[in-house]
């Protein structure tokens, strides 16, 4: 129940922020330190075909990896109301050649042809996602799973942190994100 609190406020934000550029250039600010630092984990490049699961309504991550690396940047999100408001977003930056934007369910998700997967925080089921995500990329495929702060544990999933425990890491300084892992198949 918590954590929809907290995804329901995210999306008012992203809301705002896709409406103001003066909130979309202090949100970015919030977001272009972690890209940078996950950027640099996952040794991402103008080659890499990078996946972002969970992009919300104005999808940050998404467009900053593609500015910082070149990189081409597909998003998926499974709320069907948040994808033609990203859509806007990524016209209005006339992004649309390299950052695109599809309805789907990470669960469902065909992972193959990328080289890289993001899992945003919030993604729920994060196990199920990864298990997919897992299943179906290509060997070398890496993926950067999002961790939350350890106050906010208790609203994202436990169990999860355990498999990846001995993965190549980097933490952030951020509210809410403490660090992100980053998993090689």
């Amino acid at each position: 129940m918590k954590l929809m609190k907290l995804t329901k406020l995210t999306q008012k934000i992203e809301n705002l922020a896709a409406k103001s550029g003066l909130l979309y250039r202090f949100a970015k600010g919030y977001y272009i330190n972690v890209i940078k630092k996950e950027a640099v984990l996952a040794n991402i490049t103008h080659d890499d075909n990078l996946l972002c699961v969970g992009g919300g309504t104005c999808p940050f991550s998404a467009i900053l990896f593609h500015q910082v690396t070149g990189a081409k940047v597909t998003v998926i999100d499974n709320n069907s109301l948040c994808v033609p408001k990203a859509r806007r977003v990524i016209k209005q930056l006339g992004l649309e050649k390299h950052v695109s934007v599809f309805c789907k369910d990470g669960t469902e998700a065909d992972y193959a042809g990328y080289t890289v997967i993001h899992l945003a925080l919030q993604v729920s089921p994060m196990e199920s996602v990864f298990t997919q995500a897992e299943k179906l990329s290509a060997p070398g495929t890496r993926l950067l799973i999002r961790r939350p702060k350890k106050h906010l544990n208790c609203l994202y999933c436990k169990s999860f942190k355990n498999l990846l425990s001995r993965s190549p890491y980097t933490t952030h300084k951020s509210r809410s994100i403490g660090s992100t892992l980053l998993y090689t198949k």
